[in-house]
């Protein structure tokens, strides 16, 4: 059976021009919190430092905020992860800035290869 939803392009080669430049991927919860993670190994990052870090490393996916803050409750909830705020000179405010706790770096470590292998493989879908 055809669908009935009409094509948001008006011709074959608007079609053509979506493969060319895909729309970005929107992370899930799963990838987001390996995204997370993997930034976390690295360095104490705050939520929306992730969310630009994402954007200028990997410029075709996106993370919602929502999203973002349901990794990083779950990543609370399972005690991977704290947070402390710290005083930034050109911010009237402090930042929550988030750690990856030492007893939950082996397991993050062990996310990296699958989550490492599913970005190469959208990259090359979505490049």
């Amino acid at each position: 059976m055809f669908s009935r939803r009409k094509p948001s392009r008006n011709c074959l080669a608007d079609i053509e021009q979506y493969f060319q430049q895909p729309p970005p991927q929107f992370l899930d919860l799963e990838l987001a919190v390996c995204w997370v993670l993997e930034c976390l190994l690295k360095d104490d990052n705050y939520p929306s430092g992730l969310l630009q870090k994402l954007t200028r490393e990997e410029p075709q996916l996106r993370l919602s905020e929502t999203v973002l803050q349901q990794a990083l409750e779950f990543l609370e909830q399972q005690g991977s992860i704290t947070t402390y705020t710290q005083r930034c000179p050109s911010r009237g405010r402090p930042r929550r800035m988030l750690h990856l706790q030492p007893t939950a770096r082996n397991e993050a470590e062990k996310l990296m290869s699958p989550w490492h292998s599913w970005l190469d493989s959208h990259r090359l879908v979505l490049s």
